[in-house]
């Protein structure tokens, strides 16, 4: 009889071990799963310009009120747009530089327009705390022409936020984008 019980209660104890592994598991591939799609977001977020709730200089006028009231709307957009995914430093950080709307700015000063088409996100293997991206997106220049481009560039991570978005790959082409588009 006590041969029936140890066996039961192992035999339990195995069945309880391997639900605990496969949970464990799906939970670790659902919060990859946020991860990809928390960068996916915010590259979309950054990468689809331009759009005018983005471009810092359309929240100001030249009456002095306006310019206070403009500030407060612009930071309120940041604030509800991009801190759910970063953590509170680098969205700081990312507000007194103007990260958030480089790409807008520039679209808008040189008409041209980007859509992202494809957001590829995989978690480096190396340093799992680094998600490497692609961006697959069309450059459309003034004269309606379009150019598919491709950008790359790494996310890292912190307690499921961004703590440091970088564009990396083509610098030329970065550079290009930002002084004026493709030629």
């Amino acid at each position: 009889m006590k041969k029936k019980n140890s066996r039961w209660k192992t035999g339990i104890a195995i069945c309880l071990s391997v639900i605990c592994l496969i949970c464990a598991g799906c939970s670790k591939s659902n919060e990859q799963d946020k991860i990809k799609e928390t960068v996916k977001t915010v590259v979309e977020l950054q990468m689809n310009a331009p759009n005018e709730k983005a471009i810092f200089k359309n929240y100001f006028s030249d009456n002095i009120e306006d310019t206070e009231k403009g500030f407060e709307q612009y930071n309120a957009y940041l604030k509800e747009t991009y801190a759910p995914y970063f953590t509170e430093s680098t969205f700081d950080l990312y507000t007194r530089t103007g990260e958030f709307d480089i790409f807008h700015t520039v679209a808008d000063r040189y008409g041209y327009q980007l859509k992202v088409n494809d957001v590829n996100v995989e978690q480096n293997e190396v340093t799992p705390t680094n998600y490497n991206f692609i961006v697959h997106l069309d450059y459309v220049n003034k004269d309606g022409e379009k150019t598919a481009i491709e950008i790359t560039g790494v996310a890292i991570m912190r307690d499921d936020k961004i703590a440091k978005m970088s564009y990396l790959g083509d610098k030329q082409l970065l550079r290009s984008l930002i002084s004026g588009g493709l030629e």
